[in-house]
C-alpha cells in the first residue's frame, strides 16, 4: 500500500481520533485517550500530518487515513511531538518513518517527545532519528508512569 503525507484537513479530525483509539491500548490504567475535541483543535491549529492511502483504498473506521503525527509549539520555545501512530493494517511499510521525517523537516525549533523508558525499541527508534535523552521524569503522567524526555536538535543555517 502506498501513501501520501500531507497536512490534515480540519474535517479529518474524527478519522484521526478513531485511529488514535484503534492504535493505543484502551485500558484506562495504561492509556489516557485524546478526545475528538482536541483532535479538532489540532487539525486546525497544530502541525497534524496524515498519511493517506492512495488508489481509493479505505480502512475500517479511518477512511483513507493510515497514519498521523501531531506536534505543536511549547511555551519553552521548542516543538512538542505529542503522538505518532500508524493503522495496524499499514504497519511495516515505512509510514511511521515517513511521518517522522516529514514532521522533523517542518520543525523550526528543537523537537521534544516523551517515551516510556522501558520501551527499548521505541527509545532506539527515536535515537536512530537523532533524538537524545534529555532527562528521565519519574511519575510523568501518574506515579507509576516514568518517561524519558527526548530532544531532536533542529539545525539552522547559522549553526554551520
Amino acid at each position: 500500500m502506498s501513501s501520501a503525507i500531507e497536512q490534515a484537513l480540519t474535517s479529518d479530525f474524527l478519522a484521526v481520533a478513531a485511529l488514535d483509539r484503534m492504535v493505543w491500548p484502551d485500558t484506562p490504567e495504561t492509556f489516557i485517550p485524546d478526545g475528538e475535541h482536541v483532535w479538532r483543535v489540532w487539525a486546525e491549529h497544530a502541525t497534524l500530518l496524515v498519511a493517506r492511502t492512495t488508489g481509493g483504498l479505505q480502512l475500517s473506521e479511518t477512511g483513507d487515513i493510515c497514519g498521523a503525527v501531531v506536534m505543536f509549539p511549547s511555551d519553552t520555545g521548542e516543538t512538542f511531538l505529542h503522538k505518532i501512530m500508524v493503522h495496524p493494517d499499514s504497519r511495516g511499510q515505512g509510514i511511521g518513518s515517513a511521518l517522522m521525517q516529514a514532521a522533523l523537516s517542518r520543525a523550526e525549533s528543537d523537537v521534544l517527545l516523551t517515551v516510556d523508558p522501558e520501551n527499548a525499541p521505541a527509545v532506539q527508534l527515536y535515537r536512530n532519528f537523532g533524538f537524545d535523552i534529555r532527562e528521565r521524569v519519574t511519575g510523568y503522567y501518574r506515579p507509576h508512569e516514568d518517561r524519558y524526555v527526548m530532544v531532536y536538535p533542529v539545525r539552522t543555517p547559522s549553526d554551520g
